[in-house]
C-alpha cells in the first residue's frame, strides 16, 4: 500500500451473507450447523469469532472452524492482543 492508503479504525460494520446476487459464497460456520441468521459482523453488537477482515474489493475473510484470534498474528492485526482478548 506504500503509505497511500489509509486504515482507518473504529468503522461500525454490518456483514453477512443473505443475497445470492452479490456471490456464491455462504457462511462455512452457518453450513455445518445447517442453521441461519450467523452474520460476519453486526453493527453496534458483535463480530463473529472467525471473522478476519474484508479484502478488496468485498470478499470476506473467515477462518471457519479455527477462531480468528487463533489464526491471525500481530502482523494481521491493527491493534494488541490484550485491547480485544476478554
Amino acid at each position: 500500500m506504500d503509505g497511500k492508503v489509509a486504515k482507518l479504525r473504529g468503522a461500525n460494520l454490518d456483514i453477512d451473507f443473505s443475497s445470492a446476487a452479490f456471490g456464491s459464497s455462504r457462511c462455512p460456520w452457518e453450513e455445518a450447523e445447517g442453521a441461519g441468521g450467523h452474520k460476519c459482523a453486526v453493527k453496534d453488537v458483535s463480530i463473529c469469532d472467525y471473522f478476519c477482515g474484508v479484502q478488496f474489493l468485498d470478499s470476506v475473510l473467515c477462518s471457519y472452524p479455527r477462531p480468528a484470534l487463533e489464526v491471525l498474528g500481530p502482523g494481521d492485526m491493527d491493534r494488541d492482543r490484550s485491547e480485544i482478548e476478554p
